[in-house]
């Protein structure tokens, strides 16, 4: 495993949930001791470092904390400060009345507030993981419908998804070019009736909203 996967992999598995403070300063300890051994520091990361945190939002990147997970890398690097555990808490509770989800669904246990209280949470966030959560919902009830024929909830899930390209965190300033890019290329599969694009998006990068296999 070379130095940039193993960085894009310990990314990865930092950012499935919200850091605690224990984790931020493991995460810290790595990319400084890579710093260390680095020949030219101000170059290690620049090509994939971006897209290891794509990987979240996660992006799933995507992981459930996808493609969210680029506000909280480090307090430094947060768009838009920091916030305290209550208030990230009132930011996912604000996001959920607002953004909808499939008749029947429920939002996964992880969104119902931050584990750490004494951890600090990007703002935006809550907002981040919420949307992305949606459109995972979303995008596992347009495919369920596609495997029965109900072409009715298909439809009405795509009219979702399609709005979802509006969404706030879609398109602020933790989502680059390339997970813009991701996501409305998922959503342009929906449209064309691309089972095979959608399914692969579910498993990979929806895994922890959406149930796979035998634990459907």
């Amino acid at each position: 495993m070379t130095t940039e996967d193993r960085t894009e992999e310990e990314l990865s598995r930092a950012f499935r949930e919200p850091m605690t403070a224990t984790q931020r300063t493991r995460l810290d300890a790595w990319i400084g001791g890579l710093l260390e051994q680095a020949p030219d520091r101000r170059r290690l990361f620049r090509p994939r470092l971006r897209r290891g945190l794509v990987l979240v939002v996660g992006v799933s990147l995507l992981i459930p904390a996808v493609v969210a997970a680029g506000v909280m890398l480090r307090s430094t690097e947060a768009p838009y400060g920091m916030g305290s555990a209550a208030d990230y808490d009132a930011e996912l509770a604000a996001a959920k009345a607002v953004t909808p989800i499939p008749p029947g669904s429920t939002w996964p246990p992880y969104l119902e507030g931050a584990v750490d209280r004494n951890a600090s949470y990007g703002v935006g966030l809550g907002q981040s993981m919420v949307e992305y959560n949606a459109y995972c919902l979303w995008l596992g009830d347009w495919y369920d419908a596609r495997q029965t024929g109900d072409q009715s909830t298909a439809a009405d899930a795509r009219h979702v998804l399609d709005r979802a390209r509006g969404w706030e965190s879609f398109n602020d300033l933790s989502a680059d070019t390339s997970f813009r890019v991701h996501i409305n290329g998922v959503i342009d599969a929906v449209d064309g009736g691309d089972d095979a694009i959608v399914l692969n998006e579910l498993t990979v990068n929806c895994s922890g909203t959406w149930l796979v296999g035998t634990e459907r």
